[in-house]
């Protein structure tokens, strides 16, 4: 894998501005797949010939690197809540877990050739933060993001008006996501908001303590929960 990597780096050197075309790197339901990107791997002569070199196939050549990424993983979260959740966790050989822990130089190696911004130290560091989030509250922080941002303005002084329409509709909205949270502390705030805003549908302007209480409730919830304390 190493060799793959060093020949590619040395092939997209001699050859600047001549990198693959990924738009069509899919299948049918516009989400890549290990078949459709092998597929597309052996169809490309000069990327065939290159792994066939070094004992690869498209398929291969991938399965290796997933397999490779899914013991990392596990070696990364051994010992937390992480390590059954991650994916294809339960399927990982544990030859597979220990040939990473032996070889884990030569993988660094590997991933500074594959990417040039890898650093190891930022790596660990990610890794270290990751470990000391509960898989629930990531889950949470995750989904906070985009059930944030259309409410954020109803909460501010002097909040655009819309029609009584789209408040009920992102009421609707709102309370079926306070469904998907794990933490009962972001259901009650979003079950709050959703039901702050249809209430207050037909007014001019929404202006509700509750909502912006709540939406700076779920922000704190976020700035204990979300950023990692790395014990």
């Amino acid at each position: 894998m190493i060799a793959v990597a060093r020949e590619r780096q040395a092939f997209e050197k001699a050859h600047p501005g001549n990198g693959e075309d990924d738009s069509d790197d899919d299948d049918d339901t516009g989400v890549p797949t290990l078949a459709s990107m092998a597929s597309r791997m052996d169809a490309d002569p000069d990327t065939r010939a290159m792994l066939a070199r070094h004992g690869f196939t498209g398929k291969s050549y991938l399965l290796a690197m997933t397999t490779l990424a899914h013991a990392g993983a596990q070696v990364r979260m051994a010992g937390t809540k992480w390590a059954s959740t991650m994916p294809g966790a339960a399927s990982v050989d544990p030859r597979n877990i220990n040939f990473y822990k032996q070889h884990a130089a030569e993988i660094s190696a590997l991933n500074a050739l594959n990417n040039p911004d890898y650093s190891p130290e930022e790596d660990e560091r990610m890794a270290h933060d990751l470990r000391s989030i509960d898989p629930e509250d990531f889950d949470d922080c995750v989904l906070l993001i985009p059930a944030t941002l259309p409410l954020t303005p109803l909460a501010e002084p002097g909040s655009i008006a819309t029609t009584p329409a789209s408040r009920i509709e992102l009421a609707r909205a709102t309370g079926k996501v306070a469904e998907h949270f794990h933490s009962e502390r972001l259901k009650k705030d979003f079950t709050i908001i959703a039901d702050e805003v249809r209430r207050h549908a037909h007014e001019p302007r929404i202006e509700s303590a509750s909502l912006a209480a709540a939406l700076e409730d779920s922000k704190t919830w976020a700035a204990g929960r979300c950023k990692g304390s790395g014990s």
